[in-house]
């Protein structure tokens, strides 16, 4: 058996900051009023889904609000139905 000069050494480590808990977005119920928000400055419109989450050609303006009608999961994507036809992915829209 080798030590072979391996030391082992205590350090005191600084004192860190309490951490704090990120707000996590609420979740959108139906009836809950949303409002649409856009991460492209450019482009200042989000796309309007089917309640197959297929993309239609439609868009609606950044700063649109509604009432949420439905919210349902389809392939592991969450959409918001606006009309009886409109559905915008929960990406695109906040709580109000």
């Amino acid at each position: 058996m080798c030590t072979c000069g391996v030391q082992a050494t205590s350090f005191n480590a600084s004192k860190l900051g309490t951490a704090e808990v990120a707000p996590t977005r609420p979740s959108i119920k139906k009836g809950d009023k949303i409002f649409v928000v856009v991460k492209d400055t450019k482009n200042q419109k989000v796309a309007v889904y089917n309640k197959n989450a297929k993309k239609t050609g439609k868009k609606v303006a950044m700063g649109s609000t509604y009432t949420a009608k439905a919210v349902k999961k389809v392939n592991k994507k969450k959409i918001i139905r606006i009309s009886k036809k409109q559905w915008l992915n929960s990406k695109d829209v906040v709580k109000n």
